[in-house]
């Protein structure tokens, strides 16, 4: 890859809820729509060389250049080019930031971190800086299951850093016992038969929360190292990061990523809630939440938000590719129309949505990302769904 000017970002993981492998019928679809594509340019070649007046006097290996054979076939198949379908990745979330100043920024640790560990371990081998900062958002499984999987917990010269909530931290350690070096034997090999004793990497850990509103306890806890107010922005080399916390059932936080000018926006997990009583306690902290995600989004480059239900399926008008529904207000997430709202609303310039149902099928995602391709036409800003596997440089 090119030499990183600011900052770098790979998404790893968009799935949310839980892992997801594309079904057949998904699969079928996908490969329909290519078939489709490389029979219309086949035909268009043969038209191009047919005689309207006789018909084409070629044999197939005039067109082949040769015999039936997979080289040939090959070479013939490389004259064609063919749109790539979309792939949205069946991974949680995980997403990675690498910095023009040679840092390695992790956000969360779902099933997606696994791969992403394993490109971090290969570029150690080459550069040599084994440092991670990890920066959790919250405590449920699908932003933790992939850590206990990872390479780079596997290799006593890698120091880990994990900076996040006390919940997000209780996760980790709750079975690994990573931080405090201790096992509760009740859950001891009950989800993982794995623990620090065979983890070496060095972990340490910092807690964010409101010092202001909760001081630092009197009493240690084992599983934090150190504490960091939430309103100070956290600094790594030339990188600023400023944690937020957004309205979720578990306490979740977002992360404004600023380098060299350049700003992206992790945000899962965020439910802007939609009431019918403005009053309610949940509405104004929802309220509350999503005014600072739009202060801190303003004019930014680049915004990752969960957008899971469409407006219908949080209403419980239509289920998730399904007709029967149920309500989805309270789950912590946001509706794709909310997105779209906020992105208009402060002027960012990309966005992804994401945090995708498992229900939802590719089929529909496929159809959502095309009406998404119009919107963005006429607001003359980028919005489409977010997919595994981008990697984007700011």
């Amino acid at each position: 890859m090119k030499k990183i000017d600011n900052m770098r970002v790979h998404f790893y993981g968009v799935q949310g809820s839980g892992s997801i492998f594309p079904s057949k019928h998904e699969r079928d679809e996908s490969r329909k729509l290519s078939d489709l594509d490389l029979l219309k340019q086949l035909f268009t070649l043969l038209k191009g060389k047919a005689d309207i007046r006789q018909p084409i006097g070629l044999t197939v290996e005039d067109l082949l250049g040769g015999e039936i054979s997979t080289e040939n076939l090959t070479k013939f198949r490389e004259q064609f080019e063919l749109s790539e379908q979309r792939v949205y990745g069946g991974w949680t979330s995980c997403f990675r930031v690498e910095t023009s100043d040679g840092y390695d920024l992790v956000f969360d640790c779902g099933s997606g971190f696994r791969i992403c560990a394993q490109d971090i371990v290969d570029k150690w081998e080459v550069h040599g800086n084994r440092t991670l900062t990890i920066f959790g958002s919250h405590a449920h499984f699908d932003h933790t299951e992939g850590f206990d999987q990872a390479a780079v917990c596997f290799d006593p010269r890698n120091k880990i850093r994990v900076i996040g909530n006390n919940q997000y931290l209780q996760a980790l350690d709750q079975n690994l016992g990573i931080f405090s070096r201790q096992i509760d034997m009740q859950l001891n090999g009950i989800q993982t038969p794995l623990n620090y004793e065979l983890m070496p990497a060095e972990f340490s850990s910092i807690e964010i929360r409101d010092l202001t509103e909760n001081p630092i306890p009197s009493e240690q806890d084992p599983i934090v190292g150190e504490y960091h107010d939430i309103h100070v922005p956290i600094t790594i080399g030339r990188t600023t990061i400023q944690p937020f916390e957004v309205f979720h059932p578990d306490p979740c936080l977002g992360y404004r990523i600023e380098h060299n000018g350049k700003v992206f926006v992790y945000c899962t997990d965020h439910e802007l809630r939609h009431g019918d009583d403005p009053d309610h306690p949940l509405q104004i902290a929802s309220q509350k939440a999503e005014d600072v995600l739009r202060k801190y989004s303003q004019g930014i480059d680049l915004l990752y938000r969960d957008g899971q239900f469409l407006r219908a399926e949080y209403d419980g008008q239509i289920g998730v590719s399904s007709a029967f529904g149920v309500s989805r207000k309270d789950w912590g997430h946001s509706c794709f129309e909310d997105v779209i709202d906020m992105a208009e609303a402060c002027k960012v310039k990309t966005t992804y949505i994401g945090h995708h149902d498992p229900n939802r099928s590719w089929s529909e995602r496929n159809w959502m990302d095309e009406t998404l391709a119009r919107k963005s036409k006429q607001m003359g800003r980028r919005i489409e769904l977010a997919k595994a596997e981008t990697v984007i440089d700011l």
